[in-house]
């Protein structure tokens, strides 16, 4: 399903009325979290969401290449807790004994995960790092963030991870009309001529507006032909 349309569903969901646009693409990262960690069971599935969530707290991860890589450790790590648990039970079910393709596939797991944590600067020794260091890690991290979320006046600080919202310079901002609501209504009316004409599908209207097709009938019989038959009264 295209990403924009999943997000309308998750945002007209009862449970998520009211909630913001960076709360919508929080649910949706967590979807697609899940589906980055098919093949895993129930706990490990909320035990690696848990690890991701941690270290992306303490680390400040923005790229996508960034956050495709610690998916990677993330299910590297509960991976090797899985083969842990196996080895485990395989000492004890036979007098001791290891059974080595899995030992083997432990040892190679973790040099993934090591190697994964050096390219992802998790290794750092943060007293080692220099002011200045610190500071152009977090600059480059905020623009990163600033590229992925132009136009956003709510933001996560990509040292803390905490919202916080951006005050704009209106000093150069004229008013304008707004043309997508009509009272408190939600309303285009160009957008409800091409329907009219026939230039444009129910759907179209729905999606463009972000509601449901029932919607549109209300709007387009309650108001549009109402005031279509005003003015050609007048």
């Amino acid at each position: 399903m295209d990403k924009d349309r999943r997000k309308q569903i998750l945002k007209n969901l009862k449970q998520n009325q009211g909630k913001s646009d960076e709360e919508i693409n929080q649910l949706l990262q967590k979807e697609e979290l899940l589906k980055s960690f098919v093949g895993l069971n129930e706990v490990e599935t909320k035990k690696a969401l848990t690890l991701y969530d941690q270290y992306v707290s303490e680390h400040s991860f923005e790229s996508l290449a960034e956050k495709s890589t610690l998916i990677n450790l993330v299910y590297l790590e509960v991976l090797n807790d899985r083969i842990k648990l196996f080895i485990e039970q395989e000492f004890k079910d036979k007098n001791g004994a290891i059974p080595l393709k899995m030992n083997e596939q432990l040892t190679y797991n973790t040099t993934q995960i090591m190697q994964l944590k050096e390219k992802l600067g998790m290794l750092k020794d943060k007293a080692d790092e220099s002011a200045l260091e610190l500071m152009n890690e977090l600059k480059e991290k905020a623009l990163v963030y600033y590229s992925e979320h132009a136009g956003c006046t709510t933001v996560r600080c990509p040292n803390c991870q905490q919202l916080f919202n951006l005050l704009m310079d209106i000093s150069n901002l004229t008013p304008e009309k707004c043309t997508f609501f009509k009272d408190t209504l939600l309303y285009n009316l160009p957008l409800l001529n091409l329907y009219h004409l026939k230039k444009i599908t129910k759907e179209e209207v729905a999606n463009v507006l972000g509601v449901h097709q029932n919607y549109v009938d209300f709007i387009y019989n309650n108001l549009y032909l109402r005031e279509l038959e005003n003015n050609e009264e007048k």
